[in-house]
């Protein structure tokens, strides 16, 4: 039984360590007594950008900046499930299986512009991502759009113009030229695995909204 590597932090009374994020690429955690953290580490600068909702108030930059300087260099793999984390920040028996070629995604999104153009645009300025700030951005752009209108109005299927919704502001961001069916679809899971329901369905439902506003 392998186990992770983990470093005791002084800023709070907390632990880190590299893992392996399910999406693709490096990413660092924090955990405390009561709260945890994730954050994807940016290949190009080695800058955490926040993996899902984080608590800025806790996870301060201070904080955020003394885990990836003591993991830096560290081995990450796929970690179990923290059961426990004591005061004296030991975990209880968590334990990781090391990764397996199947592990490995086969599109790497989390290191793309695409996705560090979301991040940066819906994150505040305590580092927490915002999916409502995101979700309404996106309904803002829908309204917009001729081409949207033109979606609705053919009663094309809604997952169909999120896609192309989510598509739009992810290359409108990044400035990047295209972004194919594949790569789309492993950008939404990434953002949908990172909530507790899916990321865009106030976009969906906004849509569905349009939708049914034209059959009347």
């Amino acid at each position: 039984m392998i186990r992770t590597e983990t470093v005791k932090l002084s800023s709070i009374a907390g632990l880190a360590y590299r893992q392996k994020l399910t999406a693709g690429g490096a990413g660092l955690a924090i955990l405390t007594q009561n709260e945890r953290a994730a954050y994807t580490i940016d290949k190009r600068n080695s800058n955490a950008l926040p993996y899902g909702p984080v608590n800025g108030e806790i996870f301060t930059s201070a904080v955020v900046g003394e885990a990836l300087e003591l993991t830096r260099g560290l081995s990450y793999k796929k970690l179990g499930t923290v059961t426990k984390i004591y005061d004296d920040c030991h975990f209880d028996e968590a334990a990781f299986d090391p990764e397996t070629e199947e592990d490995k995604p086969s599109v790497d999104v989390i290191g793309s512009k695409e996705y560090e153009g979301f991040i940066m645009e819906y994150t505040d300025k305590n580092g927490k991502f915002s999916y409502q700030v995101m979700n309404r951005d996106l309904m803002k752009f829908a309204d917009s759009s001729s081409v949207v209108g033109n979606m609705v109005a053919n009663h094309e299927k809604d997952d169909e113009i999120v896609r192309y919704v989510v598509r739009s502001k992810a290359v409108g961001l990044s400035g990047a030229k295209a972004m194919d069916d594949g790569f789309l679809t492993a950008f939404i899971d990434v953002f949908d695995s990172m909530n507790t329901r899916s990321a865009f369905k106030e976009l969906k439902s906004h849509i569905r909204a349009k939708m049914s506003s034209r059959k009347r």
